[in-house]
């Protein structure tokens, strides 16, 4: 019987610049580690293409008749154990990094609600509605208080590509 080659999860973006503003959000029930950004999820894959193909048997394909190799795989940090909210897969670290620098509005709405108590339903309003609020937020014109674990640069780039 063959050994398998085990490594720990750090081994497995050991070789990667992980920016200091992502969040390692790991838990030991992951199939694999990740880091949150922005509102986004990023999953990290084995460095090899050998243990990618072992992790994709592992979580119970028969074969690797269907396998497509993938490295890193986004998702909405909020909508954890979702099916549908697969965004990105890319063997290209810096294809991440580029994606989840640019949160859509989606990943802000998630990214309001959670930063805050207000109880505002935020997801259900409108793309305006939120801009304005976000630009209100920023400008001191609500009752609202921003600690400093706000994401107040991500909100003010937001808003400026926003136009």
């Amino acid at each position: 019987m063959e050994k398998k080659t085990t490594i720990m999860w750090e081994k497995y973006y050991e070789d990667l610049p992980i920016p200091d503003y992502w969040e390692n959000v790991s838990y030991g029930n992951d199939e694999l580690p990740s880091f949150s950004c922005n509102g986004y999820q990023i999953w990290i894959n084995h460095p090899t293409l050998e243990g990618r193909q072992e992790n994709y048997l592992g979580i119970g394909h028969k074969d690797l008749s269907k396998y497509e190799d993938w490295r890193f795989f986004v998702t909405y940090q909020f909508d954890y154990g979702e099916v549908t909210n697969d965004l990105l897969y890319t063997m290209l670290f810096n294809e991440v990094v580029n994606f989840v620098n640019k949160p859509d509005m989606y990943a802000i709405k998630q990214l309001l609600d959670y930063h805050t108590n207000y109880n505002l339903n935020i997801e259900e309003w409108q793309d305006y509605e939120v801009r304005k609020f976000i630009q209100d937020l920023l400008d001191g014109k609500t009752e609202y208080f921003l600690n400093d674990d706000f994401p107040k640069e991500v909100l003010i780039t937001f808003l400026r590509e926003q136009g």
